[in-house]
């Protein structure tokens, strides 16, 4: 048990935590596996501080007697939406959930509050399942919301073709992350080889950061997701692909928990994913259209109305109404890790998915019944 007094300040569902006194509990598997080899130094402080204030927050609501659930994310893209609605229109509050929604930039300091039980759930892809998948220990995939790749390349105006990207530098939001496995899989769909064409991937940060650097001119590509990428378009930068149509399987945007979670608690993951669905129906839903540009606007810090439109017509395009993980997504995110760490190699896929919960609310009748209230076709 580590006992620590955190003056660090951290985003806390649109607010701020700090001076919080907490007892964070760690385990030395869950360090070990997901927190990298790095000196003591400020990048190492901020991380744990910051999952501490993640905790303290998460414990002052369970003091409350409530179902409270902290659910972690950690991309900064249109894709989120069903969750950001599921909280702005009350989803959670309807299916019985106070919900705190907590964005990570790292995906290694997102998987350790998973594991050490201060995020309850996240909202996320498989690069960071599959390495803790890798050290033993057992997460599960419930249920997807994006499965193939939807994103497109943007580069500067003068880069033509895919081609003229050689010796360039490609922007990713982190190395080893979905985004980063999103690069390299639409690279190699345009026939791109990244050592033979001297393609330096540089790990920038977050959507909204990667935005920023190839503006200022610190990259000259990168992939983006529809609103994104319709708003650099509309400033004149040229898009080279949209992966949407290469039907390219993969896991970015899923439920996922620890399996002993799952097990003790099914009911509760049954009212998580019921919130969810209706968040994703409602996204979906052409009735609501004006109040999601909102979302998409104000979450993703859009200025004009015609961009964040765009996007939301993306949007609709590539959220997935299947809702079932798809395994050869998981083998996509596999493939291109292994290489980097031989273990994730070893790691049985599909046992990293279970959808029972999501056959049990299709069976039940309940999936329909919201998609037909919304008026969503399947």
């Amino acid at each position: 048990m580590i006992c620590i007094r955190a003056s660090a300040v951290a985003p806390v569902a649109g607010k701020v935590t700090n001076n919080l006194t907490m007892t964070l509990r760690f385990s030395s598997l869950t360090l070990r596996a997901l927190l990298p080899p790095v000196r003591a130094g400020a990048g190492f402080l901020s991380a744990l501080l910051f999952l501490v204030s993640i905790s303290c927050a998460h414990f002052a609501g369970a003091a409350q007697d409530r179902r409270k659930l902290v659910i972690g994310y950690s991309a900064m893209q249109a894709s989120v939406a069903p969750l950001w609605v599921a909280q702005e229109q009350g989803f959670f509050s309807k299916y019985g959930i106070d919900p705190e929604l907590i964005f990570v930039r790292t995906t290694s300091v997102h998987m350790a509050g998973l594991l050490s039980g201060q995020i309850d759930l996240s909202f996320g892809g498989g690069s960071g399942v599959l390495p803790v998948a890798s050290s033993g220990v057992d997460l599960r995939f419930v249920a997807s919301f994006a499965s193939r790749l939807t994103h497109m390349l943007l580069a500067k105006p003068e880069i033509q073709k895919p081609r003229d990207l050689s010796n360039k530098r490609v922007g990713v939001v982190s190395i080893g992350g979905t985004q980063w496995i999103t690069t390299k899989l639409g690279l190699e769909s345009l026939g791109i080889d990244e050592q033979r064409d001297h393609i330096r991937l540089l790990a920038i940060g977050d959507q909204s950061v990667l935005r920023g650097a190839l503006e200022g001119g610190n990259i000259e590509a990168a992939f983006f997701n529809g609103a994104l990428a319709e708003e650099l378009r509309s400033k004149g930068f040229r898009v080279l692909t949209d992966l949407y149509g290469a039907n390219i399987k993969t896991l970015s945007s899923g439920v996922i928990v620890r399996k002993v979670s799952l097990q003790k608690n099914p009911e509760l993951m049954t009212n998580v994913l019921q919130a969810l669905i209706e968040g994703l129906a409602f996204v979906k839903s052409p009735l609501h259209k004006t109040a999601v540009v909102k979302t998409l606007m104000e979450r993703l810090k859009i200025g004009d109305p015609a961009v964040a439109e765009q996007g939301y017509r993306y949007l609709q395009r590539d959220l997935d109404v299947t809702l079932y993980p798809p395994l050869e997504g998981l083998q996509n995110l596999q493939r291109f890790m292994k290489p980097y760490n031989p273990r994730i190699g070893e790691v049985r896929a599909a046992d990293l998915i279970d959808d029972g919960p999501i056959k049990s609310l299709t069976e039940s009748g309940f999936v329909d019944r919201i998609f037909n209230t919304y008026k969503v076709s399947r």
